[in-house]
């Protein structure tokens, strides 16, 4: 796979950060919603074609939603190079919201894939160049296996100490609400065509609604 650009399966092409490879990295193999005809899968659970120590058993003719899907790390120059998600426990993934107008605007989560994470060299450099270019900053802490994530943008939260340049401020900020995170509310991920039983069933969705977890 070329280091500067990659086409996907119907020939577009998606420019990368040059230098920057998957390598052994499976982490979207493990930590991702996947809702494609081909394959159904949902967080936390591994992929049933992820093979421990040898990747995706199907990588020549893997589904449409995996071949066309990069992490913030390869397609973000600004985000960290030490935040590759397999070394970092941070997962950046390209995310958006809808202005009053009806205006898109393209933002990025930010997924603390575990308690750990929020110690990863260069997370508080990266939220903070995001967020004093005011690109949206969604924070996103898993459920357990087969849940939704709590979900909050950061961007308010974050401005002042962002400002005023105090890296310890934005870490305790992100501690903060990485803890509340964790005590957030959860709802059980059914996908189209899939079964389920039990009263907390909701009707497919494979993310969270955001609700604020500062």
């Amino acid at each position: 796979m070329s280091d500067k650009a990659s086409h996907d399966g119907d020939g577009a092409q998606t420019r990368l950060v040059e230098g920057r490879n998957c390598g052994t990295c499976t982490v979207c193999c493990v930590a991702l919603t996947i809702d494609d005809p081909e394959l159904k899968k949902v967080q936390g659970y591994r992929c049933q074609h992820l093979k421990p120590g040898q990747g995706c058993s199907i990588y020549p003719t893997r589904p449409h939603s995996c071949r066309t899907f990069y992490c913030g790390w390869r397609l973000l120059k600004w985000v960290r190079e030490s935040l590759r998600p397999d070394r970092s426990g941070v997962l950046v993934k390209l995310d958006g919201e809808i202005d009053p107008d009806g205006t898109e605007r393209l933002g990025v989560s930010i997924t603390l894939l575990n308690r750990a994470a929020l110690k990863a060299d260069g997370l508080a450099e990266t939220v903070a160049a995001a967020i004093a270019a005011r690109v949206p900053v969604f924070l996103s802490i898993p459920g357990p296996p087969g849940y939704t994530a709590a979900q909050a943008k950061l961007n308010a939260h974050l401005e002042p100490a962002v400002a005023r340049k105090d890296k310890a401020e934005v870490l305790r900020l992100l501690a903060q609400a990485q803890r509340q995170g964790r005590r957030g509310e959860r709802s059980r991920i059914v996908l189209q065509g899939q079964a389920s039983s039990g009263p907390d069933r909701p009707r497919g969705a494979a993310i969270g609604p955001r609700r604020p977890v500062c």
